[in-house]
């Protein structure tokens, strides 16, 4: 549910999911012939549902698009600067994005305005759910959903908000936020 009367302090809810298919090695690990295997599983899955998504193939990307992509934090500078094996999947009103063969096998991210943390969670689980009833996904019982990066094990969830710093001064809020973080 959207909460309008943090829309002015929170500019936009990210979620993203990272996933790993079952039998294939890291990104990292894999040939660009082997990206371009689990590419195709990977939209396979998601393109015959009625997500809405569009494939794109990052080397036939200009440079210019690429870091426009990157600079709307639809896909990471890293991923814009290393296209070969890679690909977006990416909603006509640019909210879903999901990097092939980035860090993981897939990253889905979900970007809504304001404070829409249910609105994207479910946006991003429906995508989730749909991969992993179309392909095996790398789970371990102790683990969670196994990650190349050790920090993303378990739910392999981030969520963040996007704040607008002086609409959080204005509200007094400042004092507050900087105690939290500096807890943390």
């Amino acid at each position: 549910m959207k909460d309008q009367a943090f829309d002015s302090i929170v500019l936009s809810t990210r979620i993203r999911l990272a996933r790993n298919l079952k039998d294939h090695p890291f990104p990292a690990r894999l040939s660009v012939a082997e990206k371009k295997q689990v590419n195709a599983a990977i939209r396979d899955a998601l393109l015959d549902t009625d997500c809405g998504l569009r494939y794109l193939e990052m080397n036939e990307l200009s440079p210019v698009e690429a870091v426009s992509l990157a600079e709307k934090h639809l896909i990471s500078p890293e991923f814009a600067s290393n296209a070969e094996g890679r690909a977006l999947l990416l909603s006509e009103d640019e909210t879903v994005s999901i990097m092939l063969c980035e860090e993981d096998h897939v990253r889905i991210q979900v970007i809504e305005p304001g404070l829409s943390l249910e609105t994207a969670y479910c946006k991003a689980n429906a995508l989730d759910e749909k991969l992993a009833s179309r392909t095996a996904i790398a789970f371990d019982e102790k683990l969670g959903y196994l990650t190349q990066c050790p920090t993303n094990l378990g739910t392999a969830l981030r969520a963040s908000v996007m704040l607008h710093l002086p609409a959080l001064s204005r509200a007094g809020l400042m004092p507050r936020l900087s105690s939290t973080i500096a807890k943390l």
